[in-house]
């Protein structure tokens, strides 16, 4: 049975192994210590999106060289704010979704997902694969881009059909999050409709 000034004997020697090899070779540690330092700081920067990540990933180096990967090919793009034209035709159109969200709900919010490409897509973010689009986006707008994240899981669940998912309400919910993003990206706030009627006369906001 080996002891227990054995083993710390041992674990002394593989500390002093790790310290030589980290700080005794030139430069080491100051990689390790700029990529800790890059570390945080796009978790800091990416948020949700870092986590979602990761639970895909399950490895912190593979998020942060794909965020790397994000920011070298979001540098290579020209993204501009929306023209006063645009925003007024993509205002309009939000704002046209947003009314006939009484009459279809459904309808209705995969319009309003679909204007958040469109609205990406005079950004200037290449709309030919809508995640890579996303992907990039991320870069500028992490934080609002987990708000549409969230809205396009609700939109999924809301057609699925399962036992106790309202359906509307999942529908209503998705509209939310994606004004969020979309306000941000077109550079101002929608005007909401007041209120929308729901079965039975019950209002909600939209």
């Amino acid at each position: 049975m080996v002891s227990a000034v054995a083993i710390l004997v041992i674990i002394l020697a593989l500390a002093g192994v790790a310290a030589y090899f980290l700080w005794g070779s030139p430069g080491l540690a100051e990689r390790f210590l700029q990529r800790k330092s890059n570390g945080r700081r796009l978790q800091r920067k990416y948020g949700r999106e870092y986590d979602r990540l990761y639970a895909t990933h399950g490895d912190h180096a593979a998020v942060e060289r794909e965020l790397g990967r994000r920011e070298r090919d979001r540098r290579a793009l020209t993204i501009a704010p929306v023209g006063p034209k645009e925003r007024d035709r993509l205002t309009a159109e939000w704002t046209s979704a947003q009314a006939g969200f009484v009459d279809d709900p459904g309808r209705a919010a995969r319009r309003a997902e679909k204007l958040v490409g469109e609205a990406l897509a005079v950004r200037g973010y290449p709309a030919d694969d809508p995640e890579r689009q996303l992907a990039l986006a991320s870069v500028d707008h992490a934080h609002s881009l987990s708000e549409f994240r969230d809205g396009h899981e609700l939109l999924q669940r809301s057609n699925t059909g399962a036992p106790g998912v309202d359906a509307t309400e999942q529908l209503r919910q998705a509209m939310l999050h994606f004004r969020v993003f979309f306000d941000e990206l077109v550079g101002g706030r929608t005007k909401a409709v007041a209120a929308v009627v729901v079965g039975g006369g019950e209002k909600v906001p939209a």
